[in-house]
């Protein structure tokens, strides 16, 4: 349990990474205003979901999240919750499928690997 905790800090810093250089390359306010976010962004995120996925199999949909999580706490702290806060949260759900979907299958071979 205690790795977990260090697992879910790589997953939060790697979302608001990823948030921060996009949107400060890009110029944009909110990274995912920018194409970097969708071409370079959402695969990073996933490729971190995918590893951690691998190596902690269990409940994997966790590691898909938890960027995403990252992310919006970023933005929030930075630019405050503003008027579109409910649709905000709405378009970080969207989001967060395909890292989501990402952990969940590269756990589900991890496992048949294991066994």
């Amino acid at each position: 349990m205690k790795k977990d905790y260090w697992f879910y800090g790589l997953a939060v810093v790697t979302g608001i990474v990823v948030w921060v250089v996009v949107s400060t390359v890009s110029g944009r306010r909110e990274a995912w205003d920018s194409e970097w976010y969708f071409l370079i962004g959402i695969p990073v995120v996933c490729v971190v979901s995918a590893a951690l996925g691998f190596v902690e199999a269990s409940r994997p949909w966790r590691w898909g999240i938890a960027p995403l999580i990252g992310q919006f706490s970023w933005m929030l702290l930075t630019q405050g919750p503003g008027n579109l806060l409910p649709l905000g949260l709405v378009v970080f759900g969207v989001l967060s499928v395909p890292s989501i979907m990402t952990a969940r299958i590269v756990a589900f071979f991890g496992n048949k690997r294991a066994k």
